[in-house]
């Protein structure tokens, strides 16, 4: 499979992970029998379903360099890599463990990797400029390749979904924190306290 195959299969399944997030967010706001009922299903799963979505970035992210198309990731990408690598280590140990308190550890890089995407994704679209030690090195602002879009007339990603790598970081990072986070056990109080019993 070519190495741009192989980033229209991550977009894919990126576009899918963001979907995952706007429907927990949905069965949170909108409260309904089925929706109690797929946020159970998804908390019994979560750290397993967290750590599947941060090995597979992970996993792509050696792809492209190391296999795939040699490709020399840029400084924003290196950070991002720091934080998803991270979070593969220490949410596999939790899904093995069956340690949720490890969402804390967890979301905090989580968190701080989400940032660094959102900001390296305004560079790569031209919404703030790329600084000179960037551009002097491997620039940050310029895709390496991008899924299901088009560029604008400077030469950027435009509309919706064009899905770049920095894109694929942001939705793994938002569907990390959304399955940390949001769903619930219908076993848990409204207080978030385990139900005794």
């Amino acid at each position: 499979m070519s190495p741009t195959a192989v980033h229209d299969v991550g977009a894919l399944l990126a576009l899918i992970a963001l979907g995952g997030v706007v429907l927990m967010i949905a069965a949170r706001i909108i409260p309904s029998v089925a929706a109690v009922r797929f946020l159970h299903v998804l908390h019994d799963m979560q750290l397993q379903l967290a750590a599947l979505v941060a090995t597979t970035a992970t996993l792509g992210s050696f792809y492209f360099s190391e296999f795939g198309a040699h490709w020399v990731p840029c400084r924003f990408c290196w950070f991002q890599r720091v934080f998803m690598y991270s979070l593969a280590v220490v949410l596999i140990v939790a899904a093995v463990r069956r340690d949720r308190g490890a969402r804390w550890y967890a979301g905090v890089l989580a968190t701080i990797g989400l940032l660094i995407s959102l900001w390296h994704n305004s560079l790569e679209r031209g919404v703030v400029e790329e600084s000179a030690v960037c551009s002097t090195t491997v620039p940050c602002a310029t895709p390496w390749y991008m899924s299901f879009g088009h560029y604008n007339d400077m030469g950027r990603p435009a509309g919706f979904p064009s899905v770049t790598l920095a894109v694929m970081a942001f939705c793994g990072f938002a569907a990390i924190l959304a399955l940390l986070f949001i769903p619930e056990s219908l076993e848990d109080d409204p207080n978030g306290e385990p139900a005794e019993g």
